[in-house]
C-alpha cells in the first residue's frame, strides 16, 4: 500500500474526485471514526464509508475512472456540522455488492459498517487508504460532473462527483472555503451497496 501521506496530494492532482460534507456519525468523534477505519484497512485492506450516493454518480465515476484510483474528499460543513442530523443507525451491514445482485460477505475483521441503512440497504464508498487532514479547500475550483459553475451543497445533497477546474467558478456557495477532514483513496468499484 502506498504511503498514506500521498493520498491528499494525489486527490489534489486528480482531474475528478468525490466531495462529501461530513456530519456527525453515530455519536462517535472524528478521531474515533478514523482510528477505527485505519484499523479496518490494516486488518482487511479495505473499509466502507456509508453515505447517500446518487445512482448517477456511481455510473459516472465508473465510466470516468475505469479502474484507476478514485478519491473522496470529506469536508466540514459550513457551520462545522452543527446542522447535520446525527446518524443514528446502529444496524450493521453484513454484505456488500457492486451490482445489487451478487453479494459478498463483509470481512468480519472490519468494524461494524453502520449508518442509515434503511430496509433496502444503503450505498457506501469502498476504499483502501485514508489520510486525516487539517488543510482547506476552495470548492469554487470544482464543478459537478456534467454541469458548469461551482459545486453547491444543500440539504439532502451532500455528495458530488466533481471535476477540478483551473479557474475559480461562479455560482457556488457563500462559504466555499472548507476544512478537509480526511481524504479516502477509493478502490474499484468505488461505490457499493451494503445491507
Amino acid at each position: 500500500m502506498k504511503n498514506k501521506r500521498d493520498i491528499l496530494n494525489e486527490a489534489k492532482n486528480a482531474d475528478c474526485v468525490f466531495i462529501s460534507v461530513m456530519g456527525p456519525h453515530a455519536q462517535e468523534s472524528e478521531k474515533e471514526i478514523f482510528d477505527r477505519k485505519v484499523l479496518d484497512i490494516d486488518k482487511s485492506g479495505v473499509s466502507f464509508w456509508v453515505s447517500r450516493i446518487n445512482q448517477k454518480f456511481i455510473e459516472e465515476c465508473n465510466d470516468k475512472l475505469k479502474g484507476e484510483a478514485g478519491y473522496l474528499i470529506l469536508v466540514e460543513s459550513s457551520n462545522g456540522g452543527k446542522s447535520a442530523a446525527d446518524t443514528k443507525g446502529s444496524k450493521a451491514a453484513t454484505n456488500y455488492s457492486k451490482d445489487k445482485m451478487n453479494w459478498i460477505k463483509i470481512d468480519p475483521k472490519i468494524s461494524p459498517v453502520t449508518g442509515n441503512l434503511g430496509k433496502n440497504g444503503a450505498t457506501a464508498y469502498y476504499y483502501d487508504g485514508i489520510e486525516m487532514c487539517q488543510e482547506q479547500i476552495d470548492l469554487d475550483y470544482y464543478s459537478e460532473e456534467g454541469k458548469t459553475g461551482a459545486i453547491k451543497f444543500m440539504l439532502g445533497k451532500s455528495n458530488v462527483f466533481a471535476n477540478k477546474n483551473k479557474t475559480k467558478q461562479t455560482g457556488g456557495m457563500k462559504s466555499s472555503i472548507r476544512k478537509i477532514v480526511a481524504v479516502l483513496r477509493l478502490k474499484a468499484p468505488y461505490v457499493v451497496w451494503v445491507k
